[in-house]
């Protein structure tokens, strides 16, 4: 059977996109996960009020309420400030540093965060294929492909991010996997 497919394809990423996207799923992440603690702190701070005495229940839940106000606010405040010294330059980075290309029989995807990852996989090696959105990524138009490989553990399922027309892609390394599997 005859390969209709050049040696070597490099995929497109979406790189506009998917540092838009990564950076906002950063952001939220933080904000949720400080908010969080800091409204727990905010309403643990309460505690020595109540011990004091409150005057009506109504005193009572404002002071709770700006108290657990103060901590959110706060600890959003911290999460701005970890958000750009640890993660804003991260999503450039990774969204500028991903590659995925189909090397003959092999497909490569290279990604970047704080470790460089270069892996070149078998297409005999890889599973299946999927197009995979969260509600984020719907919200900014994109999708991941995803791909099972047989090596099993947390390294068996990678994922991909950002790739465009992600659907045809999906397709086409299906196709190409079946026609280069055995070389």
């Amino acid at each position: 059977m005859s390969d209709s497919y050049p040696e070597h394809i490099a995929i497109e990423i979406d790189r506009g996109r998917l540092r838009t996207y990564l950076r906002t799923k950063y952001l939220l992440s933080w904000m949720l996960c400080l908010g969080f603690c800091g409204g727990m702190l905010g309403f643990a701070s309460t505690g020595q009020a109540f011990d004091r005495g409150i005057e009506s229940w109504q005193a009572g839940v404002v002071l709770v309420a700006k108290c657990i106000a103060i901590g959110i606010g706060a600890s959003s405040l911290i999460a701005l400030f970890l958000y750009f010294l640890l993660s804003h330059r991260s999503a450039s980075r990774y969204a500028a540093s991903i590659e995925l290309t189909v090397e003959g029989p092999f497909l490569r995807i290279r990604q970047h965060t704080f470790i460089l990852s270069d892996r070149k996989l078998h297409f005999r090696s890889i599973v299946d294929y999927a197009a995979t959105q969260d509600f984020l990524m719907r919200r900014f138009g994109l999708h991941a492909l995803q791909m099972t490989t047989t090596a099993g553990g947390p390294t068996s399922r990678i994922n991909v991010p950002g790739v465009k027309d992600c659907l045809r892609v999906r397709d086409l390394l299906a196709d190409i996997d079946r026609q280069r599997e055995h070389q």
